[in-house]
């Protein structure tokens, strides 16, 4: 079951991943950014459901993820730690400090900061895609969609 589960979330991971690019180049880009952090966090829960961690509730998984997953370098885990602060600030405006202006994540993200985080997901997708090859001997044949 849990290579069902980890399949599973590599189809979706990389499904964000393609929606994540589609959004960039549409100009949606606080929208990409959240489907590049999507695909990040699913790729991680596969790793992490192969290892026979199954995560259903819970968003933030980076470190866990690192705790386990040692052999990834600190760069992936730099980078799949700040795509996982992004969650939830690409899709809601902050306002609770009423000394400060509003964040309004569809006006103050831009091109760089969606193609930054899409180039971040698609080399931990890849990295990951060549984990669960190289340490589980699974391949899901995910360019094929």
């Amino acid at each position: 079951m849990s290579k069902e589960i980890a399949e599973a979330l590599m189809i979706e991971a990389k499904s964000d991943l393609d929606a994540a690019k589609l959004l960039l180049n549409g100009e949606i880009y606080s929208r990409s950014i959240y489907h590049s952090q999507q695909a990040v966090e699913k790729a991680m829960k596969s790793c992490l459901a192969l290892a026979g961690i199954i995560i259903t509730d819970d968003h933030r998984v980076s470190d866990r993820f690192a705790d386990i997953f040692r052999e990834m370098s600190v760069e992936i885990v730099r980078d799949a730690k700040f795509l996982e602060h992004q969650g939830t600030r690409s899709r809601y405006p902050l306002f609770r400090d009423p000394s400060r202006s509003m964040w309004i994540p569809s006006r103050e993200y831009t091109r760089d900061d969606a193609a930054g985080a899409y180039r971040k997901a698609d080399r931990i997708f890849s990295t990951i895609t060549k984990l669960l090859e190289d340490k589980y001997g699974v391949v899901f044949g995910l360019m094929d969609f």
